[in-house]
Order: structure tokens, then C-alpha cells, then sequence
């Protein structure tokens, strides 16, 4: 069902110099459904900064949450890590401390990638699977940054109670996603991709080839799913523009 990636056999840091320019649509082209391939994976760091506001303050502050919920020794689920970034980040906030991150994506070309860009210690285990087949156990923080709006709108609840059942006690869910939030925001979120240098050719072709692909769901529908699947509070700790990150536990406020 799954297989674990290989341990590296020393850490490094993420290679910032190895991100490519993201043209995967600055020519017409035939369009296909969006997938994590080799060719997204291997641009995918300028990508997702230049087309998610607010990106590196979720991944930072993602890596901040989940280390006051990790303790020494505790379980980390990454779900959809793609490149690893709120890995990384987790392991920053943790500094030295032990724990456990299991890193989990289906796509093999962007673990690939992923190790081709940065190393992590042994606290990590990097596991090809889709995220809906891995079995959460003893689970004090699951992140699903960019996940849920690429699964199948009939997925997402039972993910999430799947979640919950393998939450530990105190343990939390953090979810970041793009919002159905109007067409205000969703201009407001195109003058933003126009302004990162992308064309309107690039704007056009990439949101036509998402359009099968990426469904999203409004703030009110992600918190009343929470509630549906067992989370005693959810709560907004992010948003800029269309796009917003929820942080949920099973029982009243966290510590």
C-alpha cells in the first residue's frame, strides 16, 4: 500500500538556490488536469510562492504550532509533505529534540525532488502513499497544508475522523487551503499571481488545467466538516485573501 523512502545518511538545509523558474504555462499549450510531476516538482518551490499569499508565514508559523503540541518523542504526520517544507519547519522549531515526522506524499517525483533539494536527520521517515491509506496512530499533530482541496469532496470528512480517532490527547490539525471566498478575493488573489510576474497567458492555462483537479470549499463548510468529524473547536489562525489555514482539536481550548 505504502513504501518508506530511504533514511539520508546526513541532514542538510534546503538548497534555495535550486529552485527553478516556474514557465510550465508561459507558451499555448495542449492542457491537460494538473499532477504532481516531474516538471511541477521541479519548479514547485517557485510555484507555490508566487501563487499562494502568504505561503512562507503558513509554513513558518505551521512548524511554530506543531512544536508546541510535539513533545520529546511525540508523532508528526506531514500528509501531502510535497517538497517538505512544514517538515523542515517542524524539525527548525524542534531544534534538537526527538520526536518522530512522518512525512507522507503519493507523488514519487516530488519526493524525489524533495531529497534532491534537502536531507533531514533521522527523526524523519518519508513514506510514498496516498494520504487517505496511511493509518494515524498516536498522532500529537497532523498537518494537511494544500491537501484536502486535491482530494474528492466525499474524501475529506472521513479523512479528517480518521484523524481524530488517531489523535492523542492535546494533539491538533492543521489545514491550510484555498477558500471559495467570492469573486472580490478571487481577483484580488489573480492581481497577485500578476504581480509575481506571472502572464495572463500563465494565469489563464494553469487555472484551467485546475479546474478538475483542485475544489474548494468555503470557510463555513471546512468548519462545520470539523465539527461533523469530531473536533471539539476549530479555529482561523490565518488568511490572506482566498486562502486561510484552521488549526482543530478534539477537546475544548489547547494548553
Amino acid at each position: 500500500m505504502f513504501r518508506a523512502m530511504p533514511l539520508p545518511e546526513k541532514p542538510t538545509t534546503v538548497s534555495t538556490s535550486a529552485s527553478v523558474r516556474d514557465r510550465l504555462f508561459d507558451t499555448p499549450r495542449q492542457l491537460v488536469d494538473f499532477a504532481f510531476d516531474e516538471n511541477v516538482a521541479a519548479v514547485f518551490p517557485d510555484m507555490i510562492r508566487r501563487s499562494v499569499p502568504g505561503y512562507d508565514t503558513v509554513v513558518a508559523l505551521t512548524g511554530l504550532l506543531a512544536a508546541r503540541h510535539l513533545t520529546q518523542g511525540g508523532r508528526c504526520y506531514d500528509l501531502g509533505c510535497s517538497l517538505g517544507a512544514s517538515t523542515l519547519a517542524v524539525l527548525r522549531a524542534m531544534d534538537t529534540t526527538p520526536c518522530q515526522i512522518l512525512a507522507v506524499d503519493s507523488s514519487a517525483a516530488m519526493l524525489d525532488e524533495s531529497r534532491r533539494l534537502q536531507e533531514f536527520d533521522d527523526r524523519v521517515e518519508w513514506v510514498e502513499a496516498d494520504v487517505r491509506d496511511v493509518e494515524i496512530d498516536r498522532a500529537q499533530v497532523v498537518i494537511l497544508n494544500y491537501v484536502l482541496q486535491f482530494l474528492p469532496p466525499e474524501d475529506r470528512l472521513p479523512l479528517l475522523r480518521r484523524i481524530r480517532a488517531g489523535l492523542s490527547n492535546g494533539g491538533v490539525v492543521i489545514v491550510s487551503e484555498k477558500l471559495a471566498a467570492g469573486d472580490y478575493f478571487d481577483g484580488l488573489h489573480m492581481d497577485f499571481k500578476r504581480a509575481n510576474g506571472y502572464s495572463e497567458l500563465e494565469v489563464s492555462q494553469k487555472r484551467a488545467a485546475l479546474e478538475n483537479v483542485m475544489r474548494i470549499d468555503s470557510e463555513d463548510t471546512h468548519l462545520a466538516r470539523f465539527r461533523k468529524a469530531g473536533y471539539g473547536t476549530a479555529r482561523v489562525w490565518f488568511r490572506c485573501l482566498n486562502w486561510a489555514s484552521f488549526v482543530a482539536w478534539p477537546d475544548g481550548d489547547p494548553r
